[in-house]
């Protein structure tokens, strides 16, 4: 025992502190949930004078922040790298380049060069290491280089060049802030999106008019194709403080905030996306969620990846199945945002989203604050694990 702890730069006297430390917050957890089972049997008048109010700012953009104008690529280890490229061939991702055995890159079939980098884990333990945002401009680029906590480095061994600046957030998470990529060249008018699944497909025939005449409808099986990488979001322990980092900072305003079921002066959870003026944008590209007070450590809820359309969703979700890959919730359809959605467990425990026929929003459109409910209009009962952190108990 003693040899192992030596190994790991640890004595057994602070081994015993760390222990002591981690029950102790374990312990502290524990009563704060009991405290706030019971203040929920409490008229609501009395229970919201009891507990502090927690709540979410709304934000306005402004030119001083640094101007993102989407969601390029994130960043992910992997235990086994070659088990994730296998999945990831079967959720609907192209391999565009494999740098030794360290590093795949993945790409869909949108502009940007890739949309998911995976590298072999060294700790053989599974990590987000952050997405990646484009910069508007190389003003904002620049811009962002000057925000504390920041590195720039060259991407001259990625796909598509260009350079990256990383954030390192106290609580152990990145963000990145990208600029000069080589687009890849895409032709978006030929009215079709590549497809693995289609033979032929044509316009909805509805009960009052019928457009697609003389034209069949033909599909075979295979993966949904990836078009983009449309959000992520945390559970977050230090939401506040990493709250006002991101809004402060960066273009980041406020679609949906929710407040706690029991108590009205928590909010626990927003949908933010990119404030892009009058131009249009993702419902969501960014959430984040109050972590409940048993979470020892911030970590990604999911990462989202568009489609085109229904049928599509609906052949990934039958090919995902038949090669055998772990189903988490779906196919369905948020009420948030609109998403048909379907999410499944990739390689190392992390809930990837498949998803088609989102919201957008731009300037004009109004934050809202509702409470938090239920989150689909249709679909599949919500599994209780839904927001459990599923790398934890794969790889303990």
């Amino acid at each position: 025992m003693a040899a192992w702890t030596a190994l790991r730069g640890e004595s057994i006297k602070g081994l015993k502190a760390r222990n002591w430390l981690k029950a102790s917050e374990s312990r502290t957890s524990k009563a704060m949930i009991s405290a706030l089972d019971f203040l929920s049997y409490l008229p609501r008048f009395l229970r919201e004078r009891i507990v502090p109010n927690m709540p979410i700012p709304e934000v306005k953009n402004d030119p001083s922040k640094v101007q993102l104008i989407r969601l390029g690529h994130v960043y992910f280890e992997h235990p086994d790298l070659n088990k994730f490229a296998q999945f990831a061939k079967d959720f609907g991702f192209v391999e565009e380049k494999k740098d030794g055995n360290e590093t795949i890159y993945f790409r869909g079939y949108g502009k940007d060069p890739y949309v998911y980098v995976a590298t072999k884990s060294k700790t053989g333990k599974p990590r987000f290491l952050g997405p990646a945002f484009v910069a508007r401009d190389q003003a904002e680029f620049d811009k962002a280089a000057k925000l504390p906590g920041a590195s720039v480095r060259s991407m001259d061994r990625a796909p598509g060049g260009g350079q990256q600046v990383t954030i390192t957030r106290p609580n152990g998470t990145f963000f990145h802030v990208v600029y000069g990529q080589t687009e890849r060249k895409i032709d978006a008018n030929t009215g079709a999106e590549p497809t693995a699944t289609h033979d032929s497909q044509g316009p909805f025939n509805t009960p009052f008019e019928k457009r697609r005449l003389g034209q069949f409808q033909r599909y075979h099986e295979g993966p949904a194709l990836v078009h983009k990488v449309g959000h992520f979001g945390y559970v977050c322990k230090e939401c506040d403080e990493e709250l006002e980092f991101y809004t402060s900072n960066f273009n980041f305003v406020h679609s949906d905030i929710l407040w706690h079921p029991q108590f009205s002066n928590i909010d626990v959870l927003t949908f933010m996306h990119l404030d892009l003026g009058k131009e249009w944008s993702d419902h969501h590209i960014f959430f984040m969620q109050r972590a409940p007070p048993e979470v020892e450590e911030t970590y990604i809820h999911h990462s989202s990846y568009e489609v085109a359309d229904f049928d599509t969703q609906l052949i990934g979700h039958e090919w995902l199945a038949k090669k055998k890959w772990k189903p988490v919730w779906g196919v369905g359809r948020h009420i948030l945002g609109s998403q048909i959605f379907d999410y499944w467990l990739d390689s190392s425990g992390f809930k990837i989203e498949h998803y088609a026929d989102g919201d957008v929003v731009n300037e004009d459109t109004e934050t809202r604050r509702e409470v938090a409910g239920p989150i689909s209009v249709w679909g599949p009962e919500l599994p209780k694990d839904f927001g459990t952190d599923m790398t934890k108990l794969s790889f303990q």
